[in-house]
C-alpha cells in the first residue's frame, strides 16, 4: 500500500540541539563510531532528545549515518517521560536541514498511538514525521465518536 502518512507531532528541538553538538568536531573519526550515545538538554538542564546507535559515522559535521537507531524525544514538562520514540535500523541524520529520514522500516512510539512503515523521514522544523510506504497506524487509545 503506497500512502503518505503526515503525522504530527509535538516534539523539541531536539534536532537543533543535536546540530550545535555536532557542529564543528576537533577530530574527525575515520571510522564509524560505536555503541553512540548522545543526550542533548533544553536551557533549563531538562532532556531534549537522546540518541542511541550501535554504529555512527560522521560524514561531515551536519551529516550523520547511523546503524541502529533509538531516538527519544522528551517531553517539555521536565518530568523526563518521553514524547517519541523513533526506532529504525538506519537512519540519515541532516543537522543543518534539522532531519533524519531512511529507507529502511521506521517504528514511531507515543503513549497513544504507534505507527510503523518504510521510506520515512522526520522535519523538526514542520514537527513532522512522513512515512510514504506500508503505513500502518495502532491507536492505543479509545476513539470516542470516531464516526458519527
Amino acid at each position: 500500500m503506497n500512502r503518505a502518512l503526515a503525522f504530527s507531532l509535538g516534539l523539541l528541538g531536539g534536532l537543533s540541539s543535536l546540530a550545535a553538538q555536532t557542529a564543528e568536531p576537533k577530530i574527525k573519526p575515520s571510522a564509524p563510531v560505536k555503541n553512540l550515545s548522545l543526550p542533548t538538554f533544553d536551557k533549563q538542564g531538562n532532556r531534549a532528545t537522546y540518541l542511541r546507535a550501535g554504529e555512527a559515522l560522521f560524514v561531515t559535521p551536519s551529516h550523520i549515518e547511523v546503524k541502529d537507531m533509538h531516538f527519544t524525544l522528551f517531553t517539555k514538562d521536565g518530568t523526563g517521560a518521553f514524547d517519541s520514540v523513533l526506532l529504525s535500523p538506519s537512519a540519515t541524520f541532516r543537522t543543518d536541514q534539522q532531519t533524519v529520514s531512511g529507507k529502511d522500516a521506521v517504528r514511531l512510539i507515543r503513549v497513544d498511538v504507534e505507527v510503523t512503515g518504510e521510506e520515512w523521514s522526520y522535519n523538526h522544523a514542520e514537527k513532522r514525521v512522513l512515512i510514504g510506504k506500508n503505513a500502518r497506524v495502532t491507536f492505543l487509545d479509545e476513539l470516542k465518536d470516531i464516526i458519527k
